[in-house]
């Protein structure tokens, strides 16, 4: 087992560049687990490849110790800084049905050093992914519904 690790770590270790434009990380934490600790690749194609091995690395090892968790591992293209999303609430005039304060928020998202480029004032504002995956539609219209 120890040389079909070693075999696998050696691949996607030749797999990598320092400078590459793709990751490959868990779909849920965002984490890079061993073997793709800090390891970028030069296409799509090289980092799904690293992620195919990555799973037979671990599953490989899973074998030995089944505490090691598990990761959906996805591939992704480093898009330069992340993503910045302000969220703001400010008091509006008057009381809901329910006898609360009216409220109007406002969202900004926006990210690599650019301007302002998503601003949403008292839009519903929906998750439509969970665990990686496409929530349901019926997800999807509940929190809409519900108008939060």
């Amino acid at each position: 087992m120890a040389d079909s690790l070693d075999s696998i770590r050696q691949t996607i270790g030749e797999l990598a560049t320092d400078d590459g434009d793709f990751y490959v990380a868990c779909a849920e934490t965002d984490e890079c687990p061993a073997p793709l600790t800090g390891r970028r690749f030069p296409s799509e194609a090289a980092a799904r490849e690293a992620a195919d091995l990555a799973r037979r690395y671990r599953g490989a090892l899973r074998e030995s110790d089944t505490e090691l968790p598990e990761h959906r591992l996805s591939v992704y293209e480093n898009g330069g800084e992340p993503l910045t999303l302000v969220s703001t609430r400010k008091r509006a005039a008057g009381r809901r049905e329910n006898g609360l304060p009216r409220t109007s928020r406002s969202v900004v998202l926006s990210g690599d050093g650019e301007r302002e480029w998503l601003r949403m004032d008292n839009a519903p504002l929906v998750h439509v992914r969970q665990d990686g995956e496409p929530l349901p539609d019926d997800a999807v219209e509940r929190q809409l519904d519900s108008k939060l």
